[in-house]
């Protein structure tokens, strides 16, 4: 099974994952968001929730991890959170599974069903 790149898709687009021991992490669409690609938000403005010595730290972590990302040698993965008894664990993901979630065509295609 050759794994697949995240799709392009909007930012309502959720993905949740799965641990294949062949294939590893593998994420695919989902109605949960239970993974999510490794880039802080960083804020246009201090704001008491969102101070100074954190802006630094987040400068920092998005430092660190696009430095982790661009050293990648397989393409088909993507740096990413994984959400799991709500704390985040750092993983190599790749894309390509299918789930119940996924659109019908996509679903009869990857099961190899025949057309009714």
């Amino acid at each position: 099974m050759a794994v697949k790149k995240r799709p392009k898709q909007g930012v309502d687009t959720k993905y949740t994952w799965i641990l294949s021991p062949e294939y590893g992490i593998l994420c695919y669409p989902y109605d949960k968001a239970e993974q999510t690609l490794t880039n802080l938000w960083e804020a246009q403005v201090l704001t008491a929730f969102h101070d100074a010595e954190l802006a630094r730290a987040t400068k920092q972590i998005n430092a660190i991890l696009k430095a982790v990302e661009k050293k990648n040698k397989d393409r088909e993965r993507k740096l990413s959170f994984i959400l799991f008894q709500n704390r985040h664990f750092l993983v190599w993901s790749g894309y390509g599974a299918v789930g119940p979630h996924d659109d019908d065509a996509t679903i009869v295609k990857a099961l190899r069903l025949k057309a009714k």
